[in-house]
């Protein structure tokens, strides 16, 4: 019986042990990192306008069903409609409107959770289609050009 000797690397032999070098590791690293670096920024802002996407509709529906409601009664009742609205990233309500309870309405979405670089905060809607957001940013911008 003949003992065979363990593979190794040397010098000039045709057998080569494989793996990677450290430097190769740090590149491969370097270049996930970037990546990641660029990638994550504009995921963010992508929830973000979903998030906003999703409020808008639901103030829409809000007040659509607010204009069933008077277009059969004659009067607006913030009384219902909310139930129907279901997030997970935003709270409906309707404001106290002014002096006339029946002739107008506000509904508005307030943001659960808020993200970094959010410059748009609460959303709302009324009776006459105004649109405003109680941030800082563009209504446009976060009203996703609607």
């Amino acid at each position: 019986m003949t003992r065979r000797a363990p593979l190794r690397s040397v010098p000039g032999s045709r057998w080569r042990i494989a793996g990677f070098t450290l430097i190769e590791v740090v590149i491969a690293l370097a270049v996930v990192a970037i990546l990641l670096a660029l990638a994550v920024p504009g995921y963010q802002r992508y929830l973000q306008r979903a998030d906003r996407a999703e409020a808008v509709r639901a103030l829409l529906a809000a007040a659509a069903c607010q204009e069933r409601v008077r277009a059969a009664g004659g009067y607006y009742d913030t009384g219902r409609c909310l139930d129907a609205l279901d997030s997970e990233a935003w709270r409906f309500r309707f404001e106290p409107p002014g002096d006339d309870v029946a002739l107008a309405f506000t509904v508005v979405a307030e943001p659960l959770r808020t993200r970094a670089g959010d410059t748009c905060g609460s959303l709302s809607l009324d009776q006459a289609g105004t649109r405003a957001i109680s941030g800082r940013g563009a209504i446009g911008d976060c009203w996703g050009g609607r």
